[in-house]
């Protein structure tokens, strides 16, 4: 796969990133959505260049990793995954940390 077949992908990949923001999608959402956005658009690429194959198969694993890096910068990557990483809630009764923890002087 060539630079300007990454491109072409990407550019569309991104668009579609941009109107499922702009459709409402939730930000702890985007990470996921890239991701399979960016591998339904390198699919069907190749689909239509009949270019499944074994022995380019590390060229469409560099080019969806590069298609998701594009499409990621659209949706804040960064911040939807860090939300999704510092969203806490307390821990379930009996488990490890359910109890507050209490200093005593003594």
């Amino acid at each position: 796969m060539d630079s300007t077949a990454i491109a072409s992908v990407s550019i569309s990949v991104v668009a579609l990133t941009q109107f499922a923001k702009w459709g409402g999608v939730p930000d702890k959402y985007g990470p996921m959505l890239v991701m399979v956005l960016s591998c339904l658009g390198l699919a069907f690429w190749g689909y239509s260049k009949g270019t499944f194959e074994r022995t380019v198969a590390f060229d469409y694993f560099a080019a969806w990793v590069l298609i998701t890096t594009s499409a990621a910068g659209v949706f804040g990557f960064t911040r939807a995954a860090a939300e999704a990483i510092t969203k806490t809630s307390p821990p379930p009764a009996g488990a490890a940390g359910s109890s507050s923890t209490v200093k005593t002087n003594g």
